[in-house]
């Protein structure tokens, strides 16, 4: 059996002088390499929202009623104690109403705003208190208030919501108190959710969110990322001060080919298949680094909080987020530690995962333990189990309620594909059946400090 404690070697990557020296010939080639990290995440968003038939409809909010299962695939590294609700959205040419409805202050949701790239924006819901009643999603028109919530006066709204993109994505999480038997409760809340578009006067603001958005410009794989890049680039709004997007950014991205025609040409001395394989070594150095991850102990790290979430001009620290979990949410609403080395099971083989004591939360914070493959989706098993956590059935050795008693000592949850002895049953998270390389992943939610 491998002991495995939650209570997290890293290295640090430099530039080459190889790097250096090509630089000095071809400055594009630096900055196609500044481009596809800026824009790789875009690729999740694609992914997410490339429409019909393939995905989801345009402007529609998709209410899950159900909790997630091994066959949905659509969201990466899903909750299984969460119920959600989303929607691509476009207000290229029309505004969006969101109606909230009164959400019993005991109860953890969270309403986040993302961008294509993945900047979590802004999240209203419990954290933030926010008051029931219907919210204008609308185009940033200034840099100062673009992200953020504005109080209007003599407005029939709660609060204008000035958004840095005219694409992006909604996503609302409801949390169940009890895994097994709140569902309905949640349903219910659900259905005072809802989305309306709103005839907005004006010019269109950039492209719609359609099937031609996502077209490919070529057979290379890294052309067509650069094309998208482009597109995506006239969704920023021209603002009436300051630009939203910084002058660095701009000017190397127009550098590498991207202006704001929304189309992309390569300069001839670029190299891509070069420029993608040097940009995928530095993120892969840059997540890897003390600079973007902190060490727990045991094996145990996380990134930074305060590099999770909202990125700015950190475009690295963006890209080494969606590889690791696309739309992740800023740190006052989640934190996420990972185990720096691999998981893996041979035949017979398990893990204990010991805490010392119950992760500290507050009233409406939870945390939970949930097992992936390595495709970041839930694994199949005989009890229909995918996560353990503060609303599960644990239980101390002695056989006594983890929760539900005041006692405070270590506990374990075991990890392994067969079914275990009766006494570890209720802590007993099942693992793939085949041996062989998984994911799991912590996440707590809104704990204390």
């Amino acid at each position: 059996m491998k002991a495995i404690n939650f209570s997290a070697v890293v290295l640090i990557g430099g530039t080459s002088a190889r790097a250096l020296a090509r630089d000095s010939i071809c400055s594009a080639q630096s900055a196609t390499e500044f481009a596809i990290t800026y824009g790789e995440p875009l690729a999740s968003y694609v992914q997410a929202c490339a429409g019909p038939p393939n995905g989801p409809p345009i402007n529609q909010l998709y209410k899950n009623t159900a909790l997630a299962t091994p066959q949905q695939t659509a969201i990466v590294s899903p909750n299984v104690d969460t119920l959600y609700m989303n929607q691509c959205y476009d207000i290229s040419r029309r505004d969006i109403a969101i109606t909230i409805p009164e959400v019993d202050s005991n109860r953890y949701y969270g309403v986040s705003f993302y961008t294509p790239e993945g900047d979590n924006y802004l999240n209203l819901g419990t954290l933030a208190h926010t008051k029931a009643g219907k919210y204008l999603l609308t185009p940033a028109v200034s840099s100062t208030t673009a992200g953020e919530i504005v109080a209007e006066p003599n407005s029939t709204y709660q609060g204008t919501i000035y958004a840095p993109r005219t694409l992006g994505y909604l996503l609302i999480r409801i949390v169940l108190k009890d895994q097994d038997g709140d569902v309905k409760a949640v349903n219910k809340i659900q259905q005072g959710f809802s989305t309306n578009t709103i005839e907005r006067c004006g010019k269109p603001i950039g492209p719609e969110l359609n099937s031609g958005l996502f077209a490919n410009i070529s057979h290379s794989k890294v052309e067509n990322l650069l094309g998208l890049i482009a597109r995506f680039h006239e969704t920023v709004p021209l603002t009436n001060d300051k630009p939203l997007l910084p002058t660095k950014t701009t000017s190397e991205l127009l550098l590498a080919g991207i202006g704001r025609n929304g189309s992309y040409q390569r300069p001839s001395c670029v190299n891509l298949a070069e420029a993608y394989k040097a940009a995928n070594s530095s993120i892969g150095n840059y997540t890897r680094s003390l600079e973007f991850v902190k060490k727990l102990s045991n094996g145990w790290v996380m990134p930074r909080p305060s590099l999770i979430g909202t990125y700015g001009d950190n475009y690295k620290a963006r890209v080494a987020v969606a590889r690791f979990g696309y739309l992740a949410l800023t740190n006052d609403q989640a934190l996420y530690p990972v185990y720096l080395g691999e998981f893996a099971l041979g035949t017979n083989e398990s893990y204990t995962l010991r805490f010392a004591k119950k992760p500290p939360v507050t009233d409406v914070g939870f945390w939970s333990v949930t097992l992936y493959n390595l495709q970041k989706e839930l694994v199949s098993n005989s009890i229909n189990r995918y996560s353990l956590g503060d609303r599960s059935n644990l239980t101390f050795s002695d056989g006594t309620p983890v929760y539900g008693t005041s006692a405070d000592v270590p506990f374990d949850i075991l990890v392994q594909a067969s079914e275990p002895p009766a006494n570890w049953t209720s802590n007993w998270l099942p693992s793939p059946n085949t041996p062989g390389s998984f994911n799991m992943i912590r996440k707590p939610r809104a704990l204390t400090r």
